[in-house]
């Protein structure tokens, strides 16, 4: 039995020597600067590539909003009817064909007085220019057409 009791006293201490060793190792890997590889690199290089792709998606979608003002211009829109419309042709799916700024030609009737004494008036039929919405029943919005009822659909100039 005396044998066992100085067993238990040699890994007492034995296991404290392991332990000041095992804080020892500990203390050194805290202590130690990290090391650099190059992973650290890799990942720098692919934010930077990231960041100039979301760059140059912004370039893209800018350039593409200054040729869509080129889209807006003013458009004459032909009907089966023989109605011309002229607006700006702001949205198209497949069944209809959204316009804003709309203008369109109406025919008036006109009398002239009359040149000479004693003549009589004159009708004279004259188109006039009429910007929708300033009709009796002000609509308001874009205007839907048909994509059925449009013959055909052309840009035209600045003036």
């Amino acid at each position: 039995m005396p044998r066992a009791k100085s067993t238990t006293k040699k890994t007492k201490a034995s296991s404290k020597k392991a332990d000041s060793d095992s804080l020892q190792e500990f203390e050194q890997f805290v202590s130690q600067t990290p090391r650099t590889n190059g992973r650290g690199k890799g990942w720098l290089l692919l934010t930077f590539f990231i960041v100039i792709v979301i760059l140059a998606a912004i370039l893209w979608y800018v350039s593409k909003s200054t040729s869509l003002e080129k889209e807006l211009r003013y458009k004459a829109i032909y009907l089966d009817n023989n109605q011309v419309y002229y607006a700006k042709v702001v949205k198209e799916d497949a069944l209809s064909v959204y316009l804003d700024e709309v203008y369109y030609i109406q025919l008036e009737e006109r009398t002239l007085p009359p040149q000479e004494e004693g003549g009589e008036l004159q009708v004279v039929t004259v188109p006039v220019l009429v910007k929708r919405g300033e009709e009796v029943h002000k609509p308001e919005g874009w205007l839907q057409l048909n994509r059925d009822k449009i013959i055909a659909i052309e840009e035209i100039g600045e003036d």
